[in-house]
């Protein structure tokens, strides 16, 4: 069995570390765990911000690497600096974005995104990564962040749901490949998370303010336990684990129903809000 992941004075790379939940996790990782990040996202001036605030209040190092990592060039620049007099040990691909409403609105050139951020870019990075870790032999791991929207079909976030289920199923199936390894694979699927990106979506305007919504700060202590004691999937929250639990019980057609209708009044709170 691996040993838990110590992440004290390792190099960590978080990306989409300027905002919500990956913020949050370079936060803790800085704050709780003294660890060395490489924060990745495309607002340089927000992971400035970021790098200024953690080396000033906690004594660690940063390093940030500005990259749009839906450009698989991107993917292979980031990789090609991360690794640039740093020894990384663990890597948290967290960037991702989303689509909230009617699929046919989705304009080709958004799904092309989407899906690049999502999948293609998650999988080119675990394409370099893996190796890497590999031979560095230091016991290190990989955590992608998925969705529970990767475990349940939601509605009205079609496309979404399924870059999801993609990452959440070559996820699990990559980490039972690596059993016996030196390096893990986790798998993390929150659900709704109070964010940027939960908020320009326009899903706030139904779950803001309500339990369905976990704090980013909240969020983040469990990634990282997660992470750290190598689960293969981790669920947080419990009305999430509870949604997911039901879904062992209940028939999807109905699963799907019921989330059409949440989601078809949050859709339409949007619109009233604009």
């Amino acid at each position: 069995m691996k040993k838990t992941m110590q992440f004290s004075q390792h190099w960590i790379v978080v990306t989409g570390a300027s905002s919500g939940l990956g913020k949050a996790i370079a936060i803790q990782l800085a704050s709780k765990h003294q660890a060395n990040l490489i924060l990745v996202a495309r607002r340089v001036e927000k992971l400035e911000e970021l790098k200024h605030s953690l080396e000033k209040n906690y004594s660690v190092h940063c390093k940030i690497i500005a990259a749009d990592l839906s450009d698989i060039n991107n993917i292979e620049r980031m990789f090609r600096e991360s690794i640039q007099n740093n020894e990384v040990y663990g890597v948290i691909l967290n960037a991702g974005i989303t689509y909230f409403g009617e699929h046919q609105q989705l304009r080709w050139d958004q799904f092309k995104k989407l899906l690049a951020t999502n999948v293609s870019g998650i999988v080119k990075a675990v394409e370099l990564y893996l190796p890497y870790l590999t031979d560095k032999s230091q016991g290190g791991g990989i955590m992608l962040v998925s969705s529970v929207a990767g475990l349940l079909p939601v509605p009205y976030q079609a496309a979404y749901s399924g870059s999801k289920a993609f990452i959440t199923h070559y996820g699990l199936a990559l980490n039972e490949e690596l059993r016996g390894g030196n390096v893990s694979l986790t798998v993390f699927s929150p659900g709704g998370i109070a964010t940027e990106m939960t908020h320009s979506s326009g899903l706030a305007a139904q779950f803001e303010g309500s339990a369905v919504l976990q704090s980013a700060e909240q969020c983040a202590a469990e990634a990282i336990k997660a992470m750290e004691s190598r689960r293969a999937l981790y669920v947080p929250g419990w009305i999430n684990r509870l949604q997911v639990f039901g879904a062992r019980l209940l028939p999807r057609s109905l699963l799907i129903f019921f989330a059409g209708n949440i989601y078809r009044k949050a859709l339409e709170a949007k619109r009233n809000s604009q």
